[in-house]
């Protein structure tokens, strides 16, 4: 009786054991999905639940496009009149109220687009997207037509932008005035983009080989000789 007693508390014992474990995994389980939740930024809820799988790879998708969207508006305007004028306005200049710091700042951004359209005209293939950084951009644009010194120019440029967009300092008329004198030069260097394009395109090699009319009567008169050598044979 003892002997049956001890093997019932037995399988008592690992009968609850093996509950209690099934009980913790389960509770684990729930806190760590919950845990998971609270720190993921999706929806709580799987997307395109209970859908289509096209129609959850085309939700998808579309998400992770979304960081790649970027778009650089204009800041300032002069035609009041003009559809952009939702975006800040430049204010009135008087003797008495200067021009504001950030007024530069805002000018230099809008200004940048002026190159970046003019290198634009000059080759179509040349287009800068808004998170590309604009100091590789015209380095690899304009490194054809740019020596030592034209690189320093490009450098100097960005910085002055950079500061212009990024640095706390102050960024006022002076600073506004060379950053223009560097653009009208990079303005010059890039109107000179469809000229070099097309004298490389007239100095490229022709790919299509030329015929000579000298091996090609060669052929045809050694045809002509074999034709009549079998003949001959033939007539013996």
């Amino acid at each position: 009786m003892a002997q049956q007693l001890s093997g019932v508390t037995v399988v008592i014992f690992i009968a609850g054991g093996i509950l209690t474990f099934i009980l913790l995994f389960i509770f684990a389980k729930r806190q760590i999905m919950r845990f998971a939740l609270r720190s993921r930024r999706g929806p709580h809820v799987p997307i395109g639940h209970d859908g289509k799988k096209t129609l959850k790879r085309e939700i998808e998708r579309r998400i992770e496009v979304v960081p790649k969207i970027a778009f650089e508006p204009k800041l300032m305007t002069v035609d009041q009149d003009d559809d952009l004028s939702k975006y800040i306005l430049p204010p009135a200049e008087s003797n008495n109220k200067p021009l504001l710091s950030h007024h530069y700042r805002m000018k230099a951004v809008d200004d940048v687009k002026k190159l970046e359209r003019e290198i634009t005209k000059q080759d179509k293939t040349l287009t800068r997207h808004p998170n590309e950084n604009i100091r590789s951009f015209l380095l690899n644009t304009l490194a054809v037509l740019l020596d030592g010194n034209g690189q320093h120019i490009v450098h100097q440029f960005c910085d002055l932008y950079e500061h212009a967009r990024y640095d706390p300092n102050e960024f006022l008329d002076e600073e506004y005035q060379s950053f223009i004198r560097l653009m009208k030069k990079l303005i010059d260097v890039a109107k000179l983009l469809k000229s070099y394009s097309g004298e490389s395109r007239k100095n490229s090699p022709n790919k299509t080989p030329t015929r000579n009319n000298n091996m090609r009567t060669g052929t045809n008169e050694s045809l002509r000789s074999k034709d009549r050598d079998s003949n001959r044979l033939k007539v013996v």
